[in-house]
């Protein structure tokens, strides 16, 4: 059965693209992901009443002090090897032109998803209250994932064939298996 969102990102991720047009996709992402994203897990936060759910502040700032640099460094680390190995990057109008199993893919196939959570729950816990962090890390969690399983595993099998099956075979999704041996 042909689905027609597939082949759409089939052709369109068959073109070149510009360094500049990369590093504005680059620039739109972070803006998307980084500032306007987590500004609607506080307005939701504080709409939904969770912001209220509190819990002691040396807790949150934990969440925080964790969740927010690690998961920074998780965003940098996958973005990075994106551009450098795959030639693209993160942004669906502008994705990585090779197969990437390496650096931080070779711990997980959804890096930068989890450095994303992982930073939501720490701003959620930082400038609200933990409830509001974990709920944006969960919620968001449901969707980044259900876009990655029914999205764009297919697409990448569809464009990478074998190989991408073989990674997917021997890579967790999302959770690291940092005990494994590569």
């Amino acid at each position: 059965m042909k689905n027609p969102v597939i082949d759409w990102l089939l052709q369109f991720n068959q073109r070149k693209f510009s360094t500049t047009y990369k590093l504005a996709s680059l620039l739109g992402g972070m803006l998307v992901f980084l500032i306007i994203i987590p500004f609607l897990i506080l307005y939701v936060g504080t709409w939904s009443g969770l912001a209220q759910i509190t819990g002691p502040r040396w807790l949150e700032l934990c969440l925080a002090l964790v969740g927010m640099p690690v998961g920074l460094f998780f965003l940098t680390w996958s973005t990075w090897t994106q551009w450098q190995r795959g030639e693209g990057t993160p942004a669906l109008n502008a994705p990585p032109q090779k197969l990437i199993i390496s650096g931080p893919y070779c711990w997980c196939r959804n890096p930068i998803e989890l450095g994303a959570l992982l930073y939501y729950l720490g701003m959620g816990a930082l400038l609200q209250s933990w409830a509001t962090g974990v709920m944006g890390m969960v919620v968001l969690g449901i969707l980044g994932s259900s876009y990655h399983k029914f999205v764009e595993e297919k697409e990448l099998a569809a464009r990478f064939g074998q190989d991408y099956l073989e990674y997917r075979r021997t890579t967790p999704f999302l959770i690291p298996w940092f005990w494994k041996k590569k």
